[in-house]
């Protein structure tokens, strides 16, 4: 039916601007960090660019968000 499409193109979106930023970094956790620390090492930020900013959002802007 004409309602997969859609999920899908939208699922497959969703995926590739999550996990861009969410790729876990190289963490040490016997640092014992606080939970911020932590969470900055564990993102990053993506390239800006007109074409990274409309596809994402401004999503590409992880640690910012």
């Amino acid at each position: 039916s004409c309602v997969y499409l859609p999920r899908y193109l939208e699922s497959t979106w969703f995926i590739w601007v999550t996990q861009m930023n969410h790729i876990p970094m190289d963490i040490d956790y016997d640092k014992n960090k606080d939970w911020v620390s932590t969470q900055l090492h564990a993102t990053c930020n993506v390239k800006q660019s007109l074409f990274n900013d409309w596809f994402t959002g401004h999503l590409n802007f992880q640690i910012e968000h």
